[in-house]
């Protein structure tokens, strides 16, 4: 006679374990691509056309020379796109209202040496909580779209959070090829919060090489996803600022946080001391007869 042998309880146990482990997927986790807190530039490619991050610092960030054209901000993650509406309530996500966030127009753009240059200004504080060094801030999403539709405010989203309802040919995206961020310090140089820059971003012209002047972009950006990975990522303090070029950086910034156009007041002391000499001499000659020249 048969007897059945029951599988031993612990056996089973032990190869539904094995069978769990064998079959559980890698955890996703985000690349860094650049790292603007130690290294000064970064490249990513979306397959057609690399961008550049450089680290930067220009002070100040005013306007006339920058043109500031959106502003986020939210506590832990942000999000948020260039758009001109008419109040608060009508913004699609975390962006501030008022003058600074609008439609831009591409003929309002000045492509440089071949680029288009953006600059992005974080507020976050230098302070350090529970070990947090808050002053980082990852940029974890930007894209870059052409539309004919100003004004919008649709705050759709996708399945991990970032906005999938922008009307408009997207043109660029640094999450094309792998899930990128840019990691950033507003302290690095000892100037946090806003009012000085913090990267630099170089677009090829070529993405925008089929753009009509009577067009528009968009620049979406979500930042502060990677606070577990590099703590205080995440967002504190005040607002993030997107602006764009409209002179080449060196008419901005040539070195030592000094304006190419305002000559720093060691070099006019030097100025007035060759020009007082010159008038000296001239008078010295003058008073020997001899012709000034």
């Amino acid at each position: 006679m048969y007897t059945h042998s029951a599988f031993p309880l612990k056996s089973f146990t032990a190869l539904l374990a094995f069978v769990s482990g064998t079959l559980t997927l890698p955890v996703h986790a985000a690349i860094l691509a650049v790292d603007l807190t130690a290294n000064n530039s970064g490249t990513i490619s979306d397959g057609t056309n690399t961008a550049t991050f450089v680290f930067d610092k220009l002070q100040p960030t005013g306007t006339g020379v920058l043109d500031p054209f959106v502003r986020i901000q939210q506590n832990g993650t942000e999000q948020g796109y260039n758009t001109t509406v008419a109040n608060a309530g009508q913004l699609p996500f975390d962006e501030k209202f008022g003058v600074w966030t609008h439609d831009l127009q591409f003929s309002a753009m000045q492509a440089i040496s071949g680029d288009y240059h953006f600059v992005l200004d974080i507020g976050e504080p230098v302070s350090t909580v529970q070990g947090a060094q808050q002053s980082l801030l990852s940029l974890d999403g930007l894209k870059f779209y052409v539309t004919n539709t100003p004004g919008q405010n649709n705050n759709s989203v996708d399945a991990n959070g970032n906005a999938n309802g922008i009307v408009g040919t997207l043109l660029w995206d640094m999450d094309a090829l792998a899930d990128n961020y840019v990691l950033l310090d507003a302290n690095r140089d000892g100037n946090p919060g806003n009012g000085v820059s913090d990267m630099l971003l170089k677009i090829p012209a070529s993405v925008f090489a089929s753009v009509a002047s009577t067009q528009y972009i968009i620049l979406w950006s979500r930042f502060g996803l990677q606070n577990s990975a590099n703590a205080g990522a995440e967002s504190f303090g005040t607002f993030e600022e997107w602006a764009h070029l409209t002179v080449p950086p060196c008419q901005v910034d040539c070195g030592g946080g000094n304006p190419g156009g305002v000559p720093e007041p060691a070099s006019l002391l030097l100025v007035g001391l060759g020009l007082a000499g010159l008038g000296l001499s001239r008078h010295m000659l003058r008073k020997q007869g001899t012709p000034a020249g």
